[in-house]
């Protein structure tokens, strides 16, 4: 319930603007006060939350640097992708060959013999079929009212079905019979796995097992590497080049070869150098604006500490060398990363592609390991952003802060909520007491004006 309201009947005076401009006065200046202190605290915190993302991104590309399974990595090509693909994992020898794919892996074909009586044919009392390929196996229940397409639908929807596809031509001719044949593939490869279908119950099923016409066997992948050959029985060969998986698609013809090429991914490891340069002149450009004394344009953390240390440290780092480098790749400007004079960072591509050409093998010495730089610069970081770093406990101890300035207006809010209730019922007394006094007042004239010889005017003499 708001407060009463007196509007100074009895004294005449406007009591309620008296009122508010008691209480104002008592709120601006704390009021002020806790809005210049949380402002500032809210441009601080946003100046902290955008150094902290930068040198976040800064660490993850550092660390990108610093995990040695990128300079363990292999890069495949081929002559082309029509024949095989391939792909190779860290234990893969570099080396060049030449491949021919002699047949890929196949999966059995069967088809039945032409039933007249189209894909309404039913098969007697119904049973039970088996399909078999290599070690799988599933069952279909045949019923006396299963028709042919029945049948053929049952088999493709069988949950356990391990990869045959049954298919029903209709309106077909062989011999002087014309009506539907059903036609089994097996995806189920290699040699010896040639589907098989059996059955039990009404021998009118003996159609759809026994007295099927094998078009196409199971058979196996066949390459030649480098003039050696091998087989597999899926088109999968990951055992034959250690590290290295190659899959056949279609086969060469004969004789012809196809080169396969194995080498250390240099690419992604200058990527992954270029995107390092790309974070840092990200931060080195934040940084700037953060800190910038431009008049009427400061940065919000503009002489902040956190700032220019941190900024100056990770400046130090870059000029330093790593001493567990045993050439002359041992520091960055010698891949070709330098500072230009206004502090970003500049990249060579030249001299990167020359080092990574020639001095492969100092690269992992340079970003990894306890004193490589990569290393290096992702612990320096997490100094300001890791769960114990300085902007990360400078960002609790402002939101701290900010949650001390809320329970400060509360406590404002109430404090002058109390004085306008007391200042309410003082002026709201005051004026019934003129109000009394006015009577009082007036019912003294009016008994004077009511003496004998009484008169408020004055006399001529």
């Amino acid at each position: 319930m708001g407060l009463i309201q007196f509007g100074g009947l009895g004294s005449g005076l406007d009591v309620n603007s008296i009122v508010s401009a008691l209480v104002e006065a008592e709120r601006a200046p704390k009021q002020l006060s806790l809005d210049r202190q949380e402002a500032n605290l809210q441009f601080t915190l946003s100046g902290l939350g955008s150094l902290k993302s930068a040198l976040s991104n800064l660490k993850s590309a550092a660390e990108k640097l610093a995990d040695q399974d990128i300079y363990n990595n292999r890069k495949v090509t081929t002559e082309s992708n029509e024949f095989f693909s391939a792909s190779a994992s860290s234990t893969a020898a570099v080396a060049d060959y030449d491949i021919e794919v002699v047949s890929t892996a196949q999966g059995s074909k069967l088809t039945s013999n032409v039933f007249t009586g189209g894909p309404t044919s039913t098969f007697g009392t119904g049973g039970t079929l088996t399909l078999t390929a290599g070690a799988e196996t599933f069952f279909i229940d045949v019923e006396s009212t299963d028709t042919l397409e029945d049948i053929k639908d049952n088999i493709n929807a069988a949950t356990d079905n391990f990869g045959v596809n049954v298919n029903l031509l209709d309106n077909v001719t062989v011999g002087v019979d014309t009506g539907s044949v059903l036609s089994f593939n097996s995806s189920v490869t290699g040699s010896g796995n040639d589907l098989a279908i059996t059955y039990t119950g009404d021998a009118s099923l003996a159609d759809l097992s026994d007295n099927l016409n094998t078009d196409q066997s199971a058979t196996d992948a066949s390459i030649n590497i480098d003039g050696f050959s091998a087989t597999s029985q899926d088109n999968t060969f990951d055992d034959i080049l250690e590290g290295v998986t190659i899959t056949t698609l279609v086969a060469n013809t004969a004789s012809e070869t196809t080169s396969l090429s194995i080498d250390l991914d240099k690419s992604s490891i200058k990527n992954q150098i270029e995107n390092f340069v790309k974070a840092y002149n990200e931060y080195f450009s934040t940084a700037k604006e953060l800190g910038q004394s431009n008049e009427g344009a400061e940065g919000v953390l503009l002489g902040d500490y956190t700032l220019r240390q941190a900024t100056s440290q990770i400046r130090n780092l870059f000029a330093q060398s790593i001493s567990s480098v045993s050439g002359d790749f041992d520091s960055l400007s010698a891949i070709g990363i330098t500072t230009t004079k206004s502090g970003s960072l500049s990249l060579d591509s030249g001299t990167l592609d020359d080092a990574l050409s020639n001095n492969f093998d100092q690269f992992d010495e340079l970003f990894t390991g306890d004193n490589g730089f990569a290393e290096e610069m992702s612990s320096l970081i997490d100094q300001y952003v890791g769960s114990n770093g300085s902007i990360t406990s400078r960002q609790e101890s402002i939101n701290n802060q900010l949650a001390n300035v809320t329970d400060e207006r509360i406590a404002l809010n109430y404090r002058i909520q109390l004085l306008e209730t007391r200042l309410s019922k003082q002026f709201a007394a005051m004026d019934t007491t003129v109000a009394q006094f006015n009577n009082t007042a007036d019912y003294l004239a009016q008994q004077l004006a009511n003496l004998p010889g009484f008169s408020s005017g004055s006399k001529d003499k």
